[in-house]
């Protein structure tokens, strides 16, 4: 089961993000095969409609939390400071096209 982890950007996150990507991008390549998914967010009706981002989304290929933080950790966004708050959870991918339609039998 894959985790899901929400972070929310800090206050000086703009300025950090700039400053760190492409560091950021290298370990996001060292690390790509344990990620289903991961980029930016945006939450807000501004930030949506400015293209600004407000956090970041990781859906790690890992059951393990501690697996999950220690990817996080080591992150150059996450040690630089650009989140300020995290959330950790298991993901259940039950529908959708990216993984192929339904998990269930249909035919009951």
């Amino acid at each position: 089961m894959p985790m899901l982890v929400m972070c929310q950007d800090s206050e000086k996150a703009p300025e950090l993000r700039k400053t760190h990507l492409q560091a950021h991008l290298d370990y996001i390549e060292t690390v790509v095969a344990m990620i289903c998914v991961a980029g930016p967010m945006s939450q807000s009706a501004h930030a949506m409609e400015n293209n600004l981002h407000e956090g970041s989304c990781f859906i790690y290929d890992t059951d393990d939390i501690a697996v999950a933080r220690k990817l996080l950790e080591h992150d150059p966004y996450s040690k630089a400071g650009v989140y300020n708050q995290v959330a950790f959870a298991k993901f259940t991918a039950a529908a959708g096209h990216w993984i192929g339609g339904i998990t269930w039998n249909s035919d009951n």
